[in-house]
């Protein structure tokens, strides 16, 4: 595995489906600490869901180990725009990001999205086209402020709300030229 990057004494690579497969349990934990959220091992490793496809998410997603154990994981992948305020234009979208319990309140997700954004910065789009940006959707809730703290504080910008029955989603953008990270 290449090392795309380092935080701390841990390296960061990118997460391939094979390693995925390999340290799903570990990777379910991760993600489950998400408030409101509840994947399988099935739904982390999809590729598509309904009608969207995840395109390249092996290509953009990193994860943080310590000799070969996720510590932290961030998936993103292509989406493609739905021509809505949500999502009016093709993006890198962070679907999660997600830290070891253990290893949380030490900087290590900010700097985990840093180094996303700096590495598909270099890679850019691989199946689809337009203009780079990325964008993430997260609760809007008050105990989720912290992430959305994060997200503002590294240049994005709120574009969108996107409503559900059990809660309402904040929808960030942001556009690399306009921003550094």
């Amino acid at each position: 595995m290449e090392v795309i990057g380092n935080i701390e004494e841990f390296g960061v690579v990118r997460l391939s489906k094979d390693f995925a497969q390999k340290q799903i349990s570990d990777l379910v934990e991760i993600i489950n600490q998400i408030p409101l959220v509840n994947y399988s091992s099935k739904e982390i490793l999809a590729e598509k869901k309904g009608g969207r496809i995840f395109y390249g998410k092996w290509y953009h997603s990193l994860v943080l180990i310590d000799k070969n154990k996720p510590l932290g994981v961030i998936i993103g992948y292509e989406r493609k725009s739905e021509k809505n305020d949500q999502y009016p234009e093709n993006t890198i979208y962070i679907s999660e990001l997600g830290i070891s319990k253990q290893y949380q309140k030490r900087g290590l997700g900010r700097k985990l999205v840093q180094i996303f954004l700096h590495y598909n910065q270099q890679i850019g789009f691989k199946h689809i086209k337009g203009t780079l940006n990325f964008s993430v959707q997260t609760n809007s809730a008050q105990f989720n402020q912290h992430v959305i703290n994060l997200y503002k504080s590294l240049g994005f910008k709120e574009r969108a709300l996107k409503k559900y029955d059990n809660k309402v989603d904040l929808v960030f953008g942001l556009h690399p030229e306009k921003s550094c990270a």
